[in-house]
């Protein structure tokens, strides 16, 4: 069956989500069943910040958090405040 985590990388939840896939194409799950799983692999995502960046790795780290929101990994409000602290710590912004 699947097996719960107390926190996911977004990588992990990557995973984690492709494997819920293919439990509901098996019917092994349903869908509720799936998006319930869904909602507590989003709800223990956590994204590793630093306490500064420089404007290079600030670009690439916000590229990142719209990768990881596109594909549903982490929320907009999530997002928002990720976007809020790397701009917060960019040296020389």
């Amino acid at each position: 069956m699947f097996e719960k985590k107390q926190s996911y990388t977004p990588t992990e939840s990557q995973r984690a989500y492709k494997q819920l896939d293919q439990l509901v194409a098996k019917r092994n799950i349903n869908l509720r069943q799936a998006s319930a799983q869904r909602r507590y692999i989003a709800s223990r995502v956590q994204v590793t910040l630093k306490p500064s960046y420089t404007t290079q790795a600030a670009r690439r780290a916000k590229a990142e958090i719209v990768k990881l929101t596109e594909a549903g990994t982490i929320t907009m409000k999530s997002a928002a405040a990720y976007r809020a602290h790397i701009t917060k710590r960019t040296q020389g912004a």
